[in-house]
């Protein structure tokens, strides 16, 4: 997967042609289905999430977008996204299996993903990880921080492992500071207080890091890249209707952590040895 900031970089559009039945676990019920790539016409098996099914929406489909576009550019593997045209004739081919009433409700534009074979859902094992996930566990502790991402919890880890890789999914809850008034915001977002504190300790990769004295500054130094020139791509590449107030606060809200990107990364230091 590109980077979203990489000049060949385009956000697939896939045409959903048959439902192969929903994902055994997922609040958001999502489905895999067998779809085609509008633009290149290559045929494969994307994970749909229909924005009238479960915690779905537009709102949480754009969260989905941007979740996983900053996930990329931070050097984080995410779960390729995708968007999938769900059509009244697929919908049809739905009739009296799963799922049909949500695709019903879904008709037109869906957040969706590339199917990822291959990987397992991260299993909790020994107190201590190889070194080569640690380093990426850092880096996605850093990044789930930094967009409030609540939903990467001991009973839902979210991130899945070859062995040699850890990837990344599901961001429908992250910016979660977006759906507080203005006056209830964090002023300060970079100082990581008491309010935060149930975030990051059920994080999934809290037990693995405590304790450690790491210094995060190398990481937030690629919170950079979270600049001007990306959110301009993030408008020019999320559908239109998608585009609402929400990820005006969105930008704001993370423009000025990346701001003040050296105090967060002692934040991030401090409550791991607190």
């Amino acid at each position: 997967m590109l980077n979203l900031t990489h000049e060949d970089y385009r956000l697939p559009e896939v045409f959903a042609l048959e439902g192969l039945g929903l994902m055994e676990t997922g609040t958001t019920a999502p489905m895999k289905i067998r779809g085609v790539d509008k633009s290149s016409n290559e045929r494969g098996q994307y994970v749909v999430k229909f924005y009238n099914s479960g915690r779905m929406s537009v709102k949480s489909s754009c969260r989905e977008l941007v979740g996983a576009w900053i996930a990329r550019e931070l050097g984080i593997n995410v779960i390729e996204p995708v968007i999938v045209d769900v059509s009244p004739k697929f919908i049809e081919l739905l009739l009296g299996k799963g799922g049909y009433m949500a695709a019903q409700k879904s008709v037109g534009l869906n957040f969706g993903s590339v199917y990822e074979s291959g990987f397992m859902e991260f299993i909790e094992g020994k107190k201590v990880m190889e070194n080569h996930l640690f380093e990426q566990a850092k880096l996605i502790f850093m990044f789930d921080m930094f967009v409030s991402n609540d939903d990467r919890g001991a009973g839902k880890p979210n991130v899945m492992t070859n062995g040699k890789e850890l990837l990344v999914y599901d961001h429908e809850l992250a910016f979660s500071f977006a759906d507080l008034l203005s006056f209830s915001q964090n002023p300060e977002p970079w100082i990581i207080g008491e309010s935060e504190r149930e975030m990051y300790e059920r994080h999934y990769f809290y037990k693995y890091l405590r304790s450690r004295s790491i210094d995060f500054m190398p990481l937030v130094s690629k919170l950079e890249g979270i600049n001007d020139v990306f959110w301009q791509k993030v408008n020019s590449q999320i559908p239109e209707h998608w585009r609402t107030e929400d990820l005006i606060k969105i930008r704001e809200y993370l423009t000025k952590i990346v701001e003040n990107k050296e105090i967060f990364a002692a934040q991030l230091t401090k409550v791991l040895l607190s």
